[in-house]
């Protein structure tokens, strides 16, 4: 992995959001009161931004976390230089997948809906919001860490199919809805988590870090200061 570096990672769980600049940071109390009840809808655009993209606005849980944690890596992906942005692949781990928007949809079968019931949506989401043309993969695996994620993103760039990747782990399951269904023993407590960490070849920035041996999780929970007691 010494030729693969960390440029930027981010978090967003029950504990709080942010990224390897700003460390954790606790929801607005406005919102902690419906988070602690496992309300997730609440978790809008506009905790970054005055104004939600208007696709933002009707996607489901899985998506919104994963845009929200690309988001959170603070890096202006439009001012990459020479052709990293179409070479940059997106690799997406999850082991509940779509399963929120599944409840959903048998609920309310409705189109608008339908869309969301595949796990690989949110990558074709953030792709156009970014415009990303590299190698792409939705991943999932009982695993809650995403360390498939991470060997996946960083093979790409050692073997030249991307020149850059945005590895993620999410786990998108919303309490009020799943409260009807048995809940799978491997989840952690709190269901819910968006991690994104963008990996690229070294170029000596002062955000940069080296890739070391771990999860995308633990490597995620440690550069944004999330407790490890939480997991």
């Amino acid at each position: 992995m010494n030729d693969c570096t960390i440029h930027a990672a981010a978090w967003l769980g029950p504990e709080g959001y942010g990224n390897d600049q700003t460390g954790l940071q606790a929801w607005p109390a406005s919102l902690q009161e419906d988070l602690s009840r496992g309300n997730l809808d609440c978790l809008h655009w506009s905790l970054l931004s005055p104004s939600d993209p208007s696709r933002f606005l009707r996607m489901d849980l899985m998506c919104r976390l994963g845009f929200l944690a690309v988001e959170l890596l603070a890096v202006d992906f439009a001012a990459l230089p020479g052709g990293r942005r179409e070479a940059l692949g997106v690799c997406v781990e999850s082991s509940t997948g779509s399963l929120d928007a599944d409840i959903r949809f048998i609920q309310n079968p409705r189109p608008s809906i339908f869309a969301y019931t595949l796990p690989s949506t949110v990558i074709g989401e953030i792709c156009i919001r970014h415009g990303f043309k590299g190698p792409v993969l939705s991943l999932i695996s009982p695993d809650t860490e995403g360390a498939d994620a991470l060997a996946e993103g960083s093979e790409w760039i050692r073997g030249g199919e991307a020149e850059m990747a945005v590895c993620l782990g999410i786990e998108a399951l919303n309490p009020l809805r799943t409260a009807a269904i048995h809940r799978p023993t491997f989840l952690s407590p709190s269901g819910w988590h968006g991690m994104a960490l963008l990996l690229g070849p070294p170029a000596h920035t002062p955000r940069e870090k080296p890739l070391v041996a771990g999860s995308l999780q633990k490597i995620c929970r440690k550069w944004c200061a999330v407790p490890e007691h939480t997991c």
